[in-house]
């Protein structure tokens, strides 16, 4: 194409939109999101936000890093909430410490100073609520913290628009044909919309919007919650988002941190495959009792002042895992003119500006910014291979 070409997004949680303000960024405002619901109501809004830059790989750092500096522009440029609250990895083992120490090198050549190695006893002395005497450490990022999912959807929404760009909102994809000059015709439930390009940005709806398309992609959507836990007696000092769970460790583990001097905001994490898929039309209630008990026991193993917790309240949201558990991001093979910006669960919030600028790469066949992207790209994961027989 010799010119911006115009280019529909399925989906407005945070990759489709973060999808739609790097293109704008780049000169393209023929963009149009449209979005079954309104933008963040998915579980883009129902996440607890974290953006931290705690991991281990090159890639999985650069991207997050890339992600902490985009919502630092935001906070300071357009007011978005980002609490500072710091954020604290558990380690158990003489090579997770090794681990650790790895990441450090890493982080710092991506500029990130302020993170490092804590002790046991370190963290005892900075947290006396922390059980540690089963942990030999933890990797700790002083400026990490968190965002509303729903606040920044509102705000990119906002931006999206002001820059001319168009948003359809309670607007479902039903069918879609190109036509003779390559063109997409998208079928919706308010009527007929064109484009040169489609992101498929639809979150856990992502396989079945890939079929309309005939853009076949595997995902595995899982059923995740958050609960919030009441404190008899106000907490001080205040906890850091605490992660007791280690990335390729085969299990899930527990994650908490402080809401405010009464609460806690709690869950079960992983980036792993270790929970059933789900449909995307799940109905969304309170987290399952069995779920609740196993965050209680974990917290119970974590924290000194178990006796003084209680339950107040829970949620659900939905993981839209890929089969692999990393991104899936790019131009799909078998229709070059849609481009995938999904599979995220579990690192949604944080990942999404760099899907955002992967998946704009693609749209307008640029050159990579990021020298690993070519890793996230949806042929391994295609509907119809060996591998993944059917969606």
């Amino acid at each position: 194409m010799t010119t911006a070409p115009s280019v529909v997004v399925i989906g407005a949680g945070v990759l489709g939109l973060s999808t739609a303000l790097e293109l704008i960024n780049r000169g393209s405002t023929d963009v149009h999101v449209i979005e079954r619901s309104h933008p963040g109501e998915g579980s883009s809004g129902r996440s607890v936000g974290m953006v931290e830059t705690q991991y281990f790989r090159a890639d999985d750092i650069e991207a997050r890093v890339y992600g902490r500096r985009f919502y630092d522009r935001l906070a300071a440029d357009h007011g978005l909430g980002f609490v500072s609250c710091g954020y604290l990895r558990l380690g158990s083992t003489a090579a997770d410490i090794d681990t650790f120490e790895d990441s450090l090198k890493i982080q710092r050549d991506f500029g990130v100073v302020d993170a490092r190695v804590m002790t046991a006893d370190d963290i005892a002395g900075t947290w006396p609520q922390l059980v540690t005497s089963d942990r030999i450490g933890g990797l700790y990022g002083a400026s990490d913290g968190y965002i509303d999912g729903y606040e920044y959807c509102t705000l990119a929404a906002r931006m999206i628009t002001a820059a001319g760009a168009r948003i359809s909102t309670k607007t479902e994809l039903l069918g879609a044909d190109v036509d003779a000059n390559g063109r997409w015709r998208l079928a919706t439930s308010k009527g007929f919309v064109e484009a040169d390009v489609v992101v498929n940005a639809a979150g856990a709806w992502g396989a079945r919007v890939g079929e309309r398309l005939g853009a076949p992609i595997a995902l595995h959507p899982q059923l995740h919650g958050a609960i919030t836990v009441d404190l008899r007696s106000p907490m001080d000092p205040l906890l850091p988002f605490v992660m007791d769970y280690v990335p390729d460790s085969g299990t899930d583990g527990v994650y908490f941190r402080s809401e405010r001097v009464d609460q806690l905001i709690a869950g079960l994490h992983t980036d792993e495959g270790v929970h059933e898929p789900v449909s995307p039309d799940v109905s969304l209630r309170r987290v399952g009792d069995a779920d609740v008990e196993r965050v209680l026991t974990l917290m119970a193993e974590r924290l000194h002042i178990v006796d003084d917790l209680t339950i107040s309240g829970s949620w659900q949201g939905i993981y839209p895992m890929s089969p692999d558990h990393r991104p899936i991001v790019g131009r799909h093979p078998d229709q070059p003119t849609v481009i995938c910006a999904l599979g995220a669960g579990g690192s949604g919030i944080q990942l999404a500006p760099s899907i955002g600028v992967v998946a704009a790469d693609a749209v307008l066949d640029a050159d990579p910014i990021f020298t690993w992207s070519p890793t996230w790209a949806p042929d391994r994961v295609i509907v119809g291979t060996p591998a993944h027989p059917s969606a």
